[in-house]
């Protein structure tokens, strides 16, 4: 049996925090491993608990999800996939969350299931992106490490490869990957190289 997802919540809201960490711990594949209204002490706590996928709150006390969202992805990469839960749709934090590496952005009136759902996705690799983002170059989602998965990709470096130029293990590669696929609208990697090609994203990376 695989192991469950472990997930972290942060919020300074305890009934919404509880009502969502009582929801997910009916799901046999999750398992909430720890909760916080601080993202200080999250920040302290989060390499001994090494959770799968952190669901944060963007309007927090001493330090912005924004703030905590980019320390975790200049750590962890996407070794922690991260899930904005706010009360905050401003289209120009949507596009930031993004930016930051984000894998989903939701509503807090989102329903249990589309946060279940998104937790899901992020650990195949998927970003799920607003309908209205749509309109965004789909190259301008790429992450860095996303752009330099391409670029090797584009060098026809097998997956074993990719994982020892760039430090990585090869389940990762394969999540980089996927999210390559989706955010280029392809199914193979010649699909996402001929895609590069097509939108300057493979010319640009090696100027």
């Amino acid at each position: 049996m695989e192991q469950p997802i472990k997930v972290l919540l942060l919020d300074d809201h305890p009934l919404v925090m509880e009502g969502l960490k009582n929801r997910l711990e009916r799901e046999q594949d999750m398992r909430v491993i720890g909760t916080f209204n601080d993202p200080h002490k999250l920040l302290r706590c989060i390499d001994t608990l090494k959770p799968d996928v952190a669901v944060i709150d963007i309007s927090m006390p001493g330090m912005t999800g924004f703030d905590l969202a980019t320390e975790i992805k200049r750590t962890y990469d996407i070794a922690i996939k991260l899930i904005v839960l706010s009360g905050y749709v401003y289209d120009e934090y949507v596009h930031k969350a993004y930016e930051i590496g984000i894998h989903a952005y939701l509503s807090k009136q989102a329903t249990y299931p589309q946060i279940i759902n998104a937790i899901r996705q992020s650990m195949l690799g998927l970003r799920l992106v607003p309908e209205k983002m749509t309109t965004l170059p789909r190259a301008d989602q790429l992450t860095p490490t996303e752009k330099e998965v391409l670029k090797q990709i584009a060098m026809e470096k097998t997956n074993k490869e990719i994982a020892t130029e760039l430090a990585m293990s090869q389940r990762t590669v394969e999540y980089h990957m996927a999210a390559i696929n989706q955010k280029l609208d392809v199914k193979s990697r010649v699909g996402a190289v001929a895609r590069g090609y097509e939108m300057g994203l493979l010319q640009r990376l090696y100027d």
